[in-house]
């Protein structure tokens, strides 16, 4: 758990922590903006879990068949700056993917900030780049339009 939550650190100035629960330990990664109680507005949980047969490719089959399984949106950063450093390190890691089932056609950072998205699916341990777990990753600036927003009341 501590690479994927180095993974997410390195690549996303994310704030992560991993903890253990009961039997297992889970890695808790924030994204999009930080509130002023140190919370953040999205999380992803990877809890570890011993099996046999541990999972390849989630939702992929052999990298061919991009976008028949599952994929995730996530909202990097208090602003575009933040968005275009996630991008240049992805970017730089050789991470940036194009899904062919979808319009956006992000393969480098200029392409990123025009769209304010890109993707990737290999979360990679930084210090190898030994793939870790594979997960389609939409990631989307919080100036992207479909970022939500909140309407006061």
């Amino acid at each position: 758990m501590g690479k994927i939550a180095t993974f997410y650190d390195s690549f996303f100035d994310a704030p992560t922590t991993v903890t253990r629960d009961g039997s297992s330990h889970v890695a808790i990664i924030g994204f999009g903006k930080i509130g002023d109680d140190g919370r953040a507005e999205q999380c992803l949980l990877f809890r570890e879990r011993l099996c046999d047969n541990p999972p390849t490719a989630v939702g992929f089959v052999d990298n061919a068949d991009l976008g028949t399984g599952h994929r995730i949106a996530i909202y990097v950063g208090a602003n575009d700056d933040d968005f275009e450093v996630a991008a240049t390190n992805c970017a730089e890691g050789g991470l940036l993917l194009m899904n062919s089932n979808f319009e956006d056609r992000v393969l480098d950072v200029d392409s990123a900030m025009k769209m304010k998205q890109f993707r990737f699916k290999d979360i990679i341990d930084v210090e190898t780049g030994d793939v870790l777990y594979v997960l389609e990753h939409e990631v989307r600036s919080t100036s992207h339009h479909l970022f939500p927003r909140h309407v006061a009341v």
